[in-house]
């Protein structure tokens, strides 16, 4: 790093009780695009937000109109997020405005939340409408009625709260699929799951007739509504949000605990996670064995895209909190089981996506923001070889479940992938996201920019992120009469943060399924003592590796200068060892400057926490 880059002098800052080195920029110059359009877009969706907001909530924060329950705590899911990377204080406040209403409605209008957590869902939708509560403590950790929700929602599941016995520490299970504030459910409705394919009865039942599918349900309620499933991983976020806020060893225990039980029905399971596991903690105890065919398991409709995703929660959650490498094999293990069984067809590389009484079945390409999880967490060659090895063997669209977003998907069971033949561009950003969950179709071009293989991707996803505002504030204008269906409120948020995540922490998509920002650096306003990038600052994170991360920071004013402290991870789990060692560093800015900064890096060495530079002790 040239003089020129990089000067440093002694400016007596104190952060967590030493006496930090400055940091200053040299290098000026016109700003590029990238940091232009970076911070055009922070101030137009604050603009945005503040828009949707007078749509769409009453006085309070309770939306106009509702839908599903994840689906309203979702609403404003990212704007948390989107002040912790930079936005405006007033969206993050309004996203708790508008999860007060939404427990507010659903606890007195229609009666499904007790002490403000639902009272029965299954996990899949339990850890998506939660996320938004997680991230409220990257923007700020230091609210007390949040950590009391933090506290109170994790001892749900550690049977702190004698009417929601839901975790059986004997056999390190979940006692059903169905869990929340009042205990596990062991009955549910079983004609959606089951004409939906989302479960299965199967030795038991052939064949689901859907004309007499309510004759099944004391099967259904046997079957399906006992014991612990894969899905249940997500609740491992949760409980790692309660020790980021609290330190307290007895949720990272539980996190461990819990994952480890799972890790060892790996191994007595050749190697394949089981799908289902009965109340004595058997795998298969109410199918005469059978590892597959529960909730959301190896059998159903969606079963990578949903199970995967709480692999990816719960890998994360694990080595975060323990940095003990053997919770990559977690995830890395059942995408080998994937990839160990891929075929070539047509020059795409092709893996099981289900499994049946026929063994291994509907073939489908990997998304590849599964191994930019993995990849992310281990920097590791074999698994970035996992990654080029997907890449490498895509010929043809679609995506997997592209049918998904059809106006006339197939019929549940007749869903079959067939190549469109419409060619593979992993550099593409698509810019027709509608649902937070689709964010991960954008993970191949940030990996490929990460790999030197596409520069312009920092501009390509900046426009992409501010054309889908647009497009989502025209509709917002627009004079049609609005569609108060379940997720219509949530496709038309625009607020996106994904790119802007990507971009400046180096972070691959938030998991959907009660997943935490797993960033290689965060950023804080020195002068203002707030998360987040200062005014006029743009950042880019260029490269990454075992050992360290390039950062490009970019001040846009020609007449401020501005301050900002960088963060080893989101939650400083990580230790810089250069230009300075520490969890922190401090920039100085001039007035029209940049700097590339070279920093060295030690991974997972620091205990996890939100504590915030100007608070640690």
């Amino acid at each position: 790093m040239t003089r020129a880059l990089l000067m440093m002098f002694l400016a007596g800052r104190l952060l967590s009780g030493q006496t930090q080195s400055v940091i200053r920029a040299g290098e000026h110059g016109a700003p590029p695009a990238w940091a232009v359009l970076q911070r055009q877009l922070i101030g137009s969706m604050n603009s945005a937000a503040d828009e949707f907001w007078r749509v769409f909530t009453l006085p309070g924060g309770v939306l106009k109109k509702g839908g599903k329950i994840d689906d309203d705590y979702e609403t404003f899911g990212n704007w948390p997020l989107f002040h912790a990377l930079g936005g405006g204080r007033q969206a993050f406040d309004r996203s708790i405005e508008g999860w007060n209403g939404t427990t507010r409605r659903w606890t007195y209008e229609r009666g499904a939340v007790r002490m403000e957590f639902v009272k029965h869902y299954d996990m899949l939708h339990l850890s998506e409408g939660y996320v938004s509560f997680q991230n409220f403590a990257l923007a700020d950790p230091d609210i007390p009625e949040n950590l009391l929700r933090a506290r109170r929602f994790a001892g749900f599941y550690l049977n702190e709260d004698p009417a929601a016995r839901n975790y059986d520490p004997v056999h390190h299970i979940m006692r059903s699929p169905w869990t929340g504030s009042e205990g596990p459910s062991f009955h549910e409705d079983g004609s959606y799951m089951l004409i939906y394919g989302h479960a299965s009865l199967y030795p038991r039942v052939k064949q689901v007739d859907a004309a007499r599918v309510a004759d099944l349900q004391p099967l259904f309620d046997e079957m399906i509504c006992r014991g612990d499933v894969p899905n249940n991983l997500a609740v491992t976020g949760l409980i790692t949000h309660a020790y980021l806020l609290t330190g307290d060893e007895k949720y990272k225990r539980w996190v461990l605990e819990y994952v480890d039980a799972w890790m060892e029905r790996i191994r007595a399971n050749n190697g394949i996670i089981p799908d289902n596991v009965g109340l004595s903690g058997k795998t298969g105890e109410y199918r005469g064995g059978q590892w597959w065919g529960g909730q959301f398991g190896w059998n159903s409709r969606y079963s990578i895209e949903i199970m995967f995703n709480a692999l990816i929660t719960a890998t994360e959650s694990a080595y975060l909190l323990s940095g003990d490498r053997k919770y990559i094999g977690l995830l890395r293990s059942q995408v080998d089981v994937l990839l160990n069984r891929a075929r070539i067809v047509d020059g795409n590389l092709l893996v099981p996506y289900r499994v049946g009484p026929n063994g291994w079945e509907d073939f489908r390409p990997l998304e590849p923001y599964i191994l930019s999880h993995l990849w992310n967490l281990s920097m590791e060659a074999e698994d970035w070889d996992r990654l080029q090895r997907v890449l490498k063997n895509a010929r043809s669209g679609p995506r997997p479940y592209a049918y998904a977003q059809s106006p006339d998907p197939p019929k549940p069971g007749q869903e079959v992938w067939r190549p469109d033949g419409s060619p593979v561009d992993w550099r593409k950003v698509e810019d027709n996201i509608t649902h937070r969950n689709q964010n991960r179709h954008n993970e191949a071009p940030h990996l490929l920019y990460l790999g030197g293989d596409n520069p312009d991707w920092p501009v390509k996803v900046l426009a992409a992120e501010y054309s889908q505002m647009a497009r989502n504030l025209e509709r917002i204008r627009g004079t049609f009469e609005h569609e108060w269906k379940s997720q219509t409120v949530t496709e038309q948020n625009p607020v996106f943060t994904n790119g802007l995540a990507q971009m400046t922490t180096g972070a691959p998509d938030l998991s959907f399924n009660g997943g935490l920002l797993m960033a290689r650096v965060r950023y804080y306003d020195a002068d203002r003592k707030r998360p987040g990038l200062p005014e006029d600052v743009a950042a880019l994170v260029e490269k990454l590796a075992p050992d360290r991360a390039v950062v490009r920071l970019v001040n846009i004013s020609a007449a401020h200068t501005r301050r900002l402290i960088i963060e080893a991870g989101a939650y400083g789990q990580h230790e810089f060892t250069s230009p300075q060692k520490g969890q922190w560093l401090t920039v100085e800015l001039p007035p029209a400057t940049s700097i590339r900064l070279e920093l060295g890096m030690r991974l997972f060495v620091n205990r996890p926490s939100y504590a915030q530079p100007w608070t640690a002790k």
